[in-house]
């Protein structure tokens, strides 16, 4: 009987033809691509709820070791009305950090700010978070958004300016109801300051002087 030549040269011919489909015309080196599934690799996070391409940066689970507000809205009088306050004159302040701590009864935001004159702000709800300067989408982390446009700064290129050196967005590993901070766009002496929440919890927005801050402070449910 001849099958099982017939097998062996079957298989011969099987093994060229791999070793053919090994080679390349010229100088290039033969390539291989394989996949391979592993259900140890599988995520069973969810994915993330917005897009987003910056990257993040882990916040502090200390408290920040700013002071406190004025001792006529301590401790903590709040509301989830729009909170307003006037930027002085002579205001040429530039944003150069932001920050944020989880305390016992409130989430923290700092915003750290260089140069002459008092700041001013809005803080306020929105519905649906879009930039106030370029109109835009914003995407942010939670379910409520807090929007505080802070004015009396100036642009990174102005003379005297200093440059912004902290993150632009702060996502808290844990915490009471902050989900997403982002620090947004400059325009006309006014920079956005953007936050995602679990829920809309009554906050406030003060000054601290010596160095020059903007405090954001949202309460826990």
């Amino acid at each position: 009987m001849r099958r099982p030549h017939l097998v062996r040269a079957l298989a011969v011919a099987m093994a060229g033809a791999v070793v053919m489909a090994g080679c390349t015309n010229d100088d290039q080196q033969p390539t291989a691509t394989a996949t391979v599934f592993s259900p140890a690799a599988t995520s069973t996070a969810e994915p993330a709820a917005t897009p987003t391409t910056e990257p993040s940066t882990p916040a502090s689970e200390a408290p920040l070791p700013d002071d406190g507000p004025p001792a006529d809205t301590a401790p903590f009088v709040a509301d989830r009305e729009p909170d307003t306050a006037t930027a002085s004159v002579d205001a040429r302040l530039s944003p150069v950090d932001l920050r944020f701590g989880v305390h016992d009864d409130f989430d923290r935001i700092v915003l750290d700010l260089a140069g002459a004159g008092t700041p001013g702000w809005l803080g306020r709800y929105v519905e649906d978070p879009t930039g106030v300067a370029q109109g835009e989408p914003v995407y942010l982390l939670g379910d409520d958004y807090l929007l505080i446009l802070v004015n009396g700064v100036v642009y990174p290129t102005e003379d005297g300016a200093q440059p912004f050196e902290g993150p632009r967005r702060i996502v808290p590993q844990s915490g009471g109801v902050v989900k997403e901070v982002r620090y947004g766009a400059m325009f006309e002496g006014q920079v956005e300051i953007w936050v995602g929440l679990t829920s809309d919890e009554p906050f406030r927005v003060f000054r601290l002087e010596d160095p020059t801050r903007v405090v954001i402070d949202v309460q826990h449910p």
